[in-house]
This record gives structure tokens, sequence and C-alpha cells, in this order.
């Protein structure tokens, strides 16, 4: 089983949140690097997270599970998550898992952080 393009995660602090940008592939090889990263923002508890999708090529359902339940955490804490840039084939993966409604979602990350 090909473990396909690595995931990769950068947080950038933003004066509105916190900016956090995940490209390649999030699937199950790289899930805990995702549930370790979004744990570390969601400790921070954060005003509104963005989730720059932009280069994110392919997301699992763990992967959206694990977007989920963070959403869920910032919004017990009182802030906000919402996506930016996803590509169609993302954002269909949102929809076929019955999530789209669950994440606000624009076109770009500018777009979101207002």
């Amino acid at each position: 089983m090909s473990q396909g393009e690595a995931l990769t995660i950068q947080t950038v602090d933003h004066p509105q949140g916190v900016i956090v940008r995940i490209a390649g592939d999030c699937n199950a090889t790289f899930i805990e690097k995702l549930d370790n990263e979004l744990d570390r923002v969601a400790a921070l508890h954060p005003p509104l997270v963005v989730l720059d999708l932009a280069g994110l090529e392919f997301i699992a359902s763990l992967g959206l599970g694990s977007l989920l339940g963070f959403r869920q955490r910032i919004d017990r804490a009182g802030g906000r998550v919402r996506i930016a840039a996803a590509k169609p084939a993302v954002l269909d993966a949102f929809k076929r898992a019955s999530l789209r409604a669950m994440f606000a979602s624009a076109d770009t990350v500018d777009e979101a952080l207002n």
C-alpha cells in the first residue's frame, strides 16, 4: 500500500486567530501527526481557526474524524473553525461523510478570516 504524499502541517498565528495549513495526503499513515498538531492548537483556545486546505490532496475518514473532533473542542471553548481553499475532491469527502454542514467554508484564507 502506498503512503501517498507526506502530510505537512504548518500553524501560523494571525491577529484574528490561527491558520493551520494542511497539505499532502491525510491518511492513516499520518493521522497521529495531524492529531498532535490539532491538540496543540486546541490547547491555545484560539477564537478562530482557519484550516487552509489548499494543498490537501486527499483526506481519509480518520482525518475527517480528527477535524470534526477538533472543531468540537474549539466550539466548546467558544471558538470557531472554518475551512478555506479546499479542492473540490476534498469538499466532496466532507459531503460524503455528511460533515459539510459542520464546517463553515470560504474560497480563500482571507475570506475565512473575516
